[in-house]
Formats: C-alpha cells, sequence, structure tokens
C-alpha cells in the first residue's frame, strides 16, 4: 500500500493548502472590480454608496495527473477534464440512458443508407471571443482536425467532405456508413471553435480559448491547476432547465493537480479542496458515514490495462506472453487494488459498453503459466528482470503492479516497478516505435472512450497506425482489417459489425499483446453542500465534471 511518512504527508498537504489559497487570492487580486458611482456626477447629487461586491461561488476539483496540451484538435488525454467545459460538440450522448442530447446542434438526421448527415444548428451562440456560431464553424473546426490528423482525428476518417448549406445547417457527406451521431458527440476531437482566432497550437498552449461553452479558461498552468470562469453569456444558462443551475453553478471552477490519493482525501475531508477524483477505497465506506462529504458511484467505461512489448525479446514470444497471462492474479488485483469496486476484465472493451464480450478472461493458473514458459524455452524462468512502468502517485496502478510483480514471481519472472510521472511514462513509451528494446517492457495503463464504440479501444491501442498509443508495438493486419470492416458497417448492420469486432478481440486474446486487467467504477467524493455532484458525471467523458450543473450551497 502507497503510504508517505506522515510528517511528509503532512507538510506536502500543508504547501498544497497554501498553494491554492494564494491562488485564489491572486487570482481575485487580478479580477476586475464592479463598476461604482460614476465619478462626474455634480457634487449636490447625493452621495451613492460603492456597488456591494459579488460573492464569487468557487469550487476546487483534484486531478491526479498534469494536464497535457489545450489545442481543441489535437488533445487527446488529461485535460478532457476541463475541454469538455470550455468547448461544444454538436450533440452529447448519455450512455446509462442510451440517448444524445442536443448541444450545438438542435436536431439532426441521416439519410437511410447512413452516408449523409445534416445538422440542424443552435441559434444564438456566441463564442468566448464574442463570435456568432455558424455553420462555418463547424466546418472549420472539423477540416481543421482532419487536416493535423493527430489525436483524436482517426474519427472523422468516413467523412468526405463537409458542406454549409445556411448560416445553421451543415450537412456531412461520408465515404462509407458511420454513426456519425456518435463521432460528433465524441470526448476528443470533436470541439467547435471560433473561426475569429489564430487557432494554433502555440496560441492555444499560451492559455487562451476558443470555445462556446459554459466556462472560460481563465488560467493555463498545466503542472500545477487550469482556472475556469463562467461564462455569462453561455446559451444554455438562457434554458429553462438551467435557470436555477446558473444562479448556483460555480463562478469559479479550479481543476488542482494533487499528485497523491491519499492527500486528497486528506484535503477533501479537511474541506481544502471540494471534490476528489481519486481517494484509497478501502476507505469508501468511512468517508459514506462522514456528514460532512457525499460518495458518488456510478458506472464507468474506463478500463486498466498492461500493455506488453511485443517487439522486445523475451516478450516477442508469444507463448512468454500467454505465460504471463495465465500468471496475473485478477480476483486479488481486483479486491486489493481497488476494494471490489472494479470488475475482472474480459478483453479491452469495458462491461456495459457495445463490442463488450464476457468470453476473454484469462485464467489464474500457475502450473499453465509454468508450462507454457517451458515451452517457450524458459523452463526456469526469464533470464532478464522485467521493467513495468505505472503512474507515480496513483495507488490503484502501484498495488496492481505490485501484485503482478509478485505473481510473476513465483513462476520466475522478476519485475523491476518503476513509478514515472506520467510525462516521463509517456515518453518513454514513445521511444519504442523507434528502439523498441530501450522502452519498458510492461506499461499499466488507463483507456477511457474517444467515443462509445469498439473500434475506440480496439484502433488506438492495437492499430499499426496508431502510433500514439499502441504502446505494444502491435502489427497484425488480419486483425486490423476485421476492425475496419465493422466499423464500417457500424451504421448499417449493428450485428455484422458486432460479430467481427469478436473475431477481432479473439485474435488478441490469443495473440496477448496487452493483459486487460479491470473495468472501473467511478467513485468521487465531495463536500455535502456539493449539489447534482451525480448528475455531473458521465461514463462517457470520463473524469469530467460538468460544473454546470453542479449547485454549491455554501
Amino acid at each position: 500500500m502507497y503510504r508517505r511518512a506522515l510528517s511528509k504527508l503532512l507538510i506536502l498537504t500543508i504547501i498544497i493548502v497554501i498553494v491554492i489559497a494564494v491562488g485564489i487570492g491572486l487570482y481575485f487580486t487580478m479580477a476586475p472590480t464592479p463598476p461604482t458611482a460614476s465619478p462626474t456626477l455634480p457634487v449636490t447629487t447625493p452621495t451613492i454608496s460603492p456597488t456591494p461586491t459579488v460573492k464569487k461561488t468557487l469550487v476546487v476539483y483534484a486531478s491526479l495527473s498534469e494536464m497535457t496540451t489545450a489545442d481543441p484538435s489535437t488533445e487527446f488525454s488529461n485535460s478532457i477534464l476541463w475541454l469538455c467545459l470550455v468547448y461544444e460538440p454538436l450533440l452529447w450522448y448519455d450512455p446509462l440512458e442510451n440517448k444524445f442530447i442536443p448541444a450545438l446542434a438542435e436536431r439532426w438526421e441521416s439519410s437511410q443508407d447512413g452516408t449523409v448527415w445534416t445538422f440542424y444548428l443552435r441559434k444564438g451562440v456566441v463564442f468566448h471571443d464574442g463570435t456568432p456560431f455558424t455553420a462555418e464553424a463547424v466546418k472549420k473546426s472539423i477540416e481543421r482536425t482532419i487536416e493535423l490528423g493527430q489525436g483524436a482525428a482517426f474519427i472523422w476518417d468516413p467523412v468526405e467532405k463537409i458542406q454549409v448549406i445556411d448560416d445553421y445547417t451543415v450537412v456531412f457527406i461520408l465515404k462509407y456508413p458511420a454513426p456519425l451521431d456518435n463521432i460528433v458527440a465524441s470526448s476528443y476531437g470533436a470541439w467547435i471553435f471560433s473561426p475569429k482566432t489564430p487557432n494554433t497550437p502555440e496560441w492555444f498552449n499560451k492559455g487562451n480559448d476558443a470555445g462556446s461553452g459554459p466556462y472560460r479558461l481563465a488560467k493555463w498552468d498545466p503542472e500545477n491547476e487550469v482556472i475556469l470562469e463562467k461564462f455569462e453569456d453561455w446559451w444554455g444558462w438562457k434554458l429553462s432547465s438551467y435557470e436555477m443551475a446558473s444562479k448556483k453553478a460555480p463562478d469559479i471552477f479550479i481543476v488542482k493537480i494533487v499528485k497523491d490519493a491519499v492527500t486528497q482525501e486528506r484535503l477533501v475531508v479537511a474541506g481544502e479542496i471540494d471534490i476528489a477524483l481519486y481517494v484509497p477505497l478501502e476507505d469508501v465506506d468511512r468517508l459514506k458515514a462522514d456528514p460532512n462529504l457525499k460518495v458518488v458511484i456510478k458506472p464507468s467505461f474506463q478500463n486498466l490495462l498492461m500493455l506488453i512489448n511485443t517487439k522486445k525479446p523475451p516478450l516477442d514470444n508469444v507463448l512468454v506472453r500467454r505465460a504471463i497471462a495465465h500468471a496475473i492474479p485478477y480476483d486479488d488485483i481486483v479486491k486489493i487494488a481497488r476494494s471490489n469496486l472494479a470488475k475482472v476484465a474480459s478483453g479491452p472493451v469495458p462491461t456495459g459498453m457495445p463490442g463488450h464480450f464476457d468470453d476473454f478472461r484469462y485464467k489464474y493458473d500457475l502450473e499453465e503459466a509454468r508450462r507454457l514458459l517451458a515451452q517457450a524455452g524458459y523452463p526456469t524462468g526469464l533470464d532478464k528482470t522485467l521493467v513495468l512502468v505505472y503512474t507515480a502517485g496513483d495507488v490503484y496502478e502501484q498495488r496492481t503492479s505490485e501484485l503482478i510483480a509478485a505473481s510473476l514471481s513465483k513462476i520466475g519472472i522478476k519485475v523491476d516497478v518503476r513509478p514515472m510521472s506520467w510525462e516521463e511514462q509517456w515518453a518513454l513509451a514513445q521511444s519504442g516505435w523507434e528502439n523498441p528494446e530501450g522502452a519498458q517492457d510492461l506499461f499499466i495503463f488507463y483507456w477511457w472512450p474517444t467515443y462509445i464504440t469498439p473500434f475506440d479501444f480496439l484502433y488506438n491501442m492495437f492499430h499499426s497506425d496508431s502510433k500514439a498509443f499502441n504502446l505494444c508495438y502491435y502489427e497484425n493486419p488480419d486483425f486490423e482489417k476485421l476492425i475496419e470492416e465493422a466499423l464500417s458497417l457500424e451504421g448499417t448492420d449493428k450485428k455484422r459489425a458486432m460479430e467481427l469486432y469478436y473475431k477481432a478481440q479473439k485474435i488478441l486474446y490469443e495473440d496477448v499483446p496487452a493483459i486487460p486487467l479491470w473495468d472501473m467504477v467511478d467513485v468521487r467524493v465531495g463536500r455535502a453542500y456539493i449539489g447534482n455532484l451525480e448528475k455531473a458525471v458521465n461514463p462517457a467523458y470520463p473524469t469530467v465534471l460538468f460544473a454546470q450543473v453542479l449547485s454549491v450551497e455554501k
């Protein structure tokens, strides 16, 4: 179990509290002051009292990992936490109710063959820079994302061209049938932004934004905090469904980087932060009993996998990979690492999502693991130590890694478990395409959906064209052909598409480029005065809190 020495932890907690307080103080010092009575009024005019200072409501949300980039076209990692508040897609998706929610598009329709999609856009929307939202912004935003070809740009592969019919009607012509309603509701790569800004990576990464969402970017400090302030001209505040929310939603929403689940728990218990994303799960029952807190537990489509370097001996031998798969104590990991708030994974597509099947769990069997190692030429175990990396501060990843290392030692495989910052872990893994022998052997890694489709999980982690996240460095043309054909059928023949996704996952099960470990259950802990916390969590957008629906009662 990961614990810091108590004295060091207390010092760290005090430092974090001071940083939060100083940061907030500086923010309000820099904020514009409310107008006072005009100084040009005649002297005989009765004295006018200064306008009272409006009290700002502020919510601090702790994240475990630092943010990455701020470019809505290319960002494909932790910045999802705030992108969903600053930018908007055409549609949102609620997977628990299986329904789409109008965002920048009010309604939409498709041709019978699924190759022509028409979106009718919302009127009266303005971007944060004051530019009116029109169909031209939709076209330019998505075309920029496609042209850059980074991050989640792959989601637009079906699009042949985008046509502007009028200011509030846009048509997508597809190369092949695809569920475009699902695609435009993606958590990455589907953001619409103002065409009147520079829209360069450098401009965005200086802390500028060009969104239309309920919050605007006020401070961009990706290593420490991201500060958002309410955008008063957001179209949503005018809807009856948001009438009360507009009065009680936080004026300031801060994503604070706190790289330790234990520290996040201590800060939320002390009231020094308002909401924690990560806490030690063995403490959940105790936290539920605290009248000053509320605990929200919801389904999640986030899962944890161990990616295997398939290009590096001896892991380039499929028998060694299969041996490792049978030497992992899956039930113990779920019990110890996640306090049973997870489910043993079956394939890379998580429980509850389309394309998940219960046929792809590996059996924990040390005798079978030893037999496979012997068959691979290693009867007494491997003659080298494997390097396993995980994100430092993530207690779930740490415990999972330690349990894996302990179990593999029983079949003669030594594992060097190395915690790293996400940036270090990412840089090492990225080097593997050029120099696989210099990269890690095993990579503990979360995946969450870009949009709700099996293709997202299977393409990003296992397709040879996905150089960003295929950190197994895996190549299999038969697998790739299956998932590409399945994607082309999702818009017209879901049953056949799922059959192909099943065959593709069977190939992965046999090749073992990665070992799915567990499918998450989402846990957030907030102060009792944070209302609607459960409504602010949506499994299609993991780690995000939709702050516009929160109700601050303090």
